[in-house]
């Protein structure tokens, strides 16, 4: 699949390092991102003031 086609993600784990940076790069090209992980760290509130929606438990 092109990346030109993708209009929403969801990520699993997405307060990783890796997870985090690949959920900003699609926010800025303007896709809706969402996610999930197990624990709320200053990385996924980062990511919530960014616009991106983070369900944890």
């Amino acid at each position: 699949m092109e990346l030109s086609k993708i209009n929403r993600v969801y990520f699993v784990g997405i307060g990783g390092i890796g997870m985090s940076a690949l959920a900003r790069y699609f926010a800025k090209r303007g896709i809706v991102v969402c996610g999930y992980d197990k624990t709320r760290t200053n990385l996924t509130i980062a990511l919530e003031h960014e616009g991106i929606l983070i369900l944890s438990r």
